[in-house]
């Protein structure tokens, strides 16, 4: 395959060499519904039209507020070929910033699809020219229907069908295609301008080491997400037959019926799964059963390797447990590959283990996907070896510099932020603190900022130590805290699944959930998990104290970003009264 250049090419790639009658298909009222390649190329044409005959302008910014779908993808390559650029929004963005990013990328139009996502434009529609649906406006006054801008791009495709190809042939690959916002874990979002060559860079090469024919990719992470979004366009570039599911209920019953081989996953997803059989597994009533499973569960985990365990008790383990689970999940996987964040190495083994096919990737949106593990060539705590054509190197305490085709153009009306992390080599200078192996296999070390200092000087990595608490049962995400302190501490978000386990285990139903979770069970049972996790770690960071909250945080409330990362400025904001409680009897 011939290295392609824009999205104009790529269209015009996929018209040459694709034609599948399911090439896109979306889970809708319980049952998939499909679109072929050809409908897809024919919608394309009539929306990049309509768009046009509506007023759009080369370099006009259009937003998308939509859930993941075939009409996404319209929306986004309709945008790019007219000329414009994408602007990709979270569905579940806070209220404040969808203001500053649709305001800060100067955003023209609006695509929206979905009821709280019309509620979102509703309230500030003042801020743009036009807004399109992808499904039913309903009543909303000025909205556009998504048949009737096809209908308008039809009508002026027939008054000039040449201009395709000039629409196609004005694309160059410094072009800005995109402007994808990031949140980081402090300050506003930065807008991060990528290119038609920051797109398409990784299309030629073959990142999986696998042949796309007869494949299934499961596409789960909204398209707003950078590292689903590359994906995406490498796979529809391919022609694999690509299913959107926003439902993540239904991800058990759609794997088993639908055995995709391929999906794009966040830790968070593979914690949560693994909670969910965990949970199964220790509700089970025989006592040997669930005896076994939990002997399974552990040796799945466990980083040692012998022949006994390899050749003897994993083979049994298998044939009792593990070939359980797969079934349970589909048993067509060939690759699953997780990034967004750091994946704990423990549950990372749990899965190789039982037998799905976990690679590991890491990326940035400013430098989008740039390692990944492949199969034949993967090591549990690492993120992979380079993509062709991507270069990585350790800077200054060990910061991982990031550079080649796929770096961002800058950050969007913002050059003090984009001079603070592009230098003058062209080097990304990512934040990131790594490690690289001598097969070349880059390892995430912890965040350059997110280090803090314990008054004693000693400084703190707290990303690593949260893995490590997040593995409790009764804990859904933990902050380390401690900065200019005499010691470590940590905010325990509550799991509320798991805290409706214990009170059914310990019979207790008539406690509030607060007295439950500050019961002597609890508390004994806290200090010796602490004390395993403390056990692991640098003395100077133990954790002395911690403090159950009962509030989930989410990206609605600003505790978390659109990828899921702890918000830590704004988190430490609203729990100061909690944080001072916890330091009041300095030790």
């Amino acid at each position: 395959m011939d290295p392609l250049h824009t999205i104009g090419e790529v269209v015009q790639y996929i018209e040459d060499n694709h034609s599948n009658p399911k090439a896109f298909n979306f889970f809708e009222e319980g049952e998939w519904k499909h679109l072929s390649t050809e409908q897809f190329l024919f919608d394309l044409k009539r929306l990049t039209y309509g768009l046009i005959s509506q007023g759009l302008r080369r370099g006009d910014k259009v937003g998308i507020l939509a859930h993941s779908s075939p009409q996404w993808n319209l929306a986004d390559f309709a945008i790019i070929m007219a000329g414009g650029v994408s602007v990709p929004l979270f569905v579940k963005i806070a209220s404040e910033s969808f203001i500053y990013e649709v305001a800060q990328a100067n955003t023209r139009f609006l695509f929206v699809q979905g009821k709280d996502q019309w509620e979102m434009y509703e309230k500030h529609r003042n801020l743009f020219e036009k807004v399109i649906g992808l499904d039913d406006p309903g009543e909303i006054v000025g909205a556009m229907k998504y048949h009737e801008i096809l209908k308008e791009g039809e009508k002026l495709w027939e008054a000039k069908p040449r201009l395709w190809k000039e629409l196609q042939s004005r694309l160059k690959s410094d072009d800005l295609a995109t402007i994808i916002y990031t949140a980081g874990s402090m300050g506003m979002p930065k807008g991060v301008m990528l290119t038609h060559l920051n797109l398409c860079h990784l299309i030629s090469g073959d990142i999986f080491h696998w042949k796309p024919q007869e494949q299934k990719y499961l596409s789960i992470l909204p398209l707003a997400h950078v590292f689903a979004r590359q994906i995406n366009l490498i796979l529809i570039s391919w022609g694999v037959p690509i299913y959107y599911l926003n439902d993540l209920s239904q991800l058990t019953n759609v794997c088993k019926e639908l055995n995709p081989s391929l999906m794009i996953v966040v830790p968070r997803l593979l914690e949560k799964m693994y909670d969910a059989m965990n949970a199964k597994v220790r509700g089970i009533r025989s006592k040997l059963l669930r005896g076994i499973s939990l002997w399974a569960f552990k040796l799945a985990r466990d980083p040692g390797e012998s022949i006994i365990k390899n050749w003897v008790l994993r083979p049994i383990a298998d044939y009792l447990v593990y070939r359980k689970l797969r079934r349970s999940l589909g048993d067509q996987w060939e690759v699953i590959l997780c990034g967004g964040a750091a994946l704990d190495h423990g549950l990372n083994r749990f899965y190789v283990r039982i037998g799905l096919p976990i690679y590991e990737g890491w990326g940035l949106t400013e430098g989008s996907t740039a390692c990944v593990n492949y199969p034949g060539e993967v090591k549990i705590g690492t993120v992979g070896p380079p993509l062709p054509g991507v270069k990585v190197k350790l800077g200054e305490n060990d910061e991982i510099l990031l550079g080649g085709p796929t770096v961002m153009k800058g950050y969007y009306r913002n050059p003090e932020a984009t001079e603070a992390v592009l230098d003058d080599e062209g080097w990304l200078h990512t934040g990131d603190k790594g490690k690289i192996d001598e097969k070349g296999r880059l390892s995430i070390v912890g965040r350059v900022k997110e280090q803090f200092k314990l008054s004693s000087g000693e400084y703190l990595s707290p990303s690593r130590i949260e893995h490590m608490l997040n593995q409790h049962p009764l804990v859904d995400l933990s902050m380390v805290i401690g900065e200019k302190r005499k010691y470590a501490a940590c905010l325990l978000f509550v799991d509320h699944a798991g805290l409706k386990r214990l009170r059914k285990e310990t019979g207790q139903s008539e406690v509030s959930d607060e007295e439950l979770l500050e019961s002597e069970k609890v508390r004994r049972e806290m200090e010796v998990f602490l004390d395993s996790v403390n056990k692991r770690i640098n003395h100077w960071e133990k954790l002395v104290k911690w403090k159950f909250i009962m509030d989930a945080p989410s990206i609605e409330n600003g505790e978390l970003t659109p990828t899921l990362k702890l918000r830590r400025s704004n988190i430490l904001e609203k729990y100061e009264d909690v944080v001072e409680a916890i330091y009041s009897v300095e030790e």
